[in-house]
């Protein structure tokens, strides 16, 4: 690499969403020599209109205040589940350590329909129905449906599978999200290790980040996702003027204010079971995969 090229990236957390990726990405952004994005997902390599204007153009708007010898480190939890968003991590350097955090993968897909109705990415007012219409969802467009890929996101085996067969196996690093919130400093630890920073560095791992919370109108919050989503004359217009982080801190405050305290209610006890039934073989599958055992999954 020569001095006027951007450093790369050097450990890329890729999922799975809803399953402690924003605690694992602050824990690990504390170490003195490695640096993150402000924004809660680096969505360069996920996004088609970012990637094709470069590397540079979005290393000024993830990293522009990284100071110089800081180890880079990015996180988005959807390209996992795209074969080419993969494809263009492995472009940008072969060499990169992927980590994949899961969570059993019901609760999962339940706390991940939840959260999709929070941002506004999902209208169907009941999870029963919204996994019913997500073949439909996905044969008309993965991209526009990703976060409502509930039974898709979930079936981890046929993504990693698909990771593997890009990287080598020793730079895909699987890990339960049991693990993490068991003993959060020694995964850190070991993921420090890995990229070669000093591992006596102690993050603090108490609080827990990307809490739950609900929208006070889920038809503002909707309409808002749809607008920041779309490729409107005006929503074009409005970014030419105003920066990317001052953009990124807009869209948050206004999420945030619309944002209340929430619990979800229990999933249905027939719906836990269907599920926990469809997912199964799959689970099966991964623990052969990854050698670990999964059957507190069960």
């Amino acid at each position: 690499m020569n001095s006027k090229e951007k450093p790369l990236i050097k450990l890329m957390i890729v999922g799975a969403q809803k399953s402690g990726t924003s605690s694992l990405l602050q824990y690990l952004a504390q170490h003195p020599d490695i640096y993150t994005h402000p924004q809660p997902e680096m969505t360069y390599f996920l996004q088609d209109h970012e990637y094709e204007k470069g590397y540079e153009r979005a290393y000024a708007k993830y990293f522009s205040k990284c100071p110089p010898d800081k180890i880079l480190i990015a996180k988005n939890v959807m390209v996992m589940c795209s074969k080419d968003r993969m494809q263009r991590i492995h472009e940008h350097n072969p060499d990169i350590h992927l980590v994949i955090l899961l969570r059993e993968p019901v609760s999962r897909a339940y706390s991940a329909y939840w959260w999709a109705r929070r941002r506004g990415w999902e209208n169907i007012k009941t999870f029963e129905v919204a996994l019913e219409a997500e073949e439909d969802r996905l044969t008309e467009d993965w991209f526009k449906w990703r976060q409502c890929a509930y039974k898709l996101n979930s079936s981890y085996v046929m993504h990693i599978e698909s990771i593997i067969s890009m990287f080598d196996v020793k730079q895909v690093h699987c890990i339960l999200i049991d693990e993490l919130r068991v003993d959060a400093e020694n995964v850190c630890q070991k993921l420090f290790d890995l990229i070669g920073v000093s591992t006596e560095f102690e993050p603090l791992v108490e609080e827990k980040h990307n809490q739950a919370s609900m929208a006070r109108s889920e038809s503002f919050s909707f309409l808002f996702t749809q607008f920041l989503a779309s490729r409107n004359p005006l929503r074009r217009a409005i970014r030419k003027l105003v920066p990317d982080s001052a953009a990124y801190r807009i869209r948050k405050a206004v999420l945030d204010i619309n944002n209340k305290p929430f619990s979800p209610p229990p999933i249905n006890p027939q719906t836990q079971q269907t599920l926990a039934e469809y997912f199964a073989p799959y689970n099966t599958q991964l623990a052969q995969l990854i050698g670990q055992d999964l059957s507190q999954w069960e």
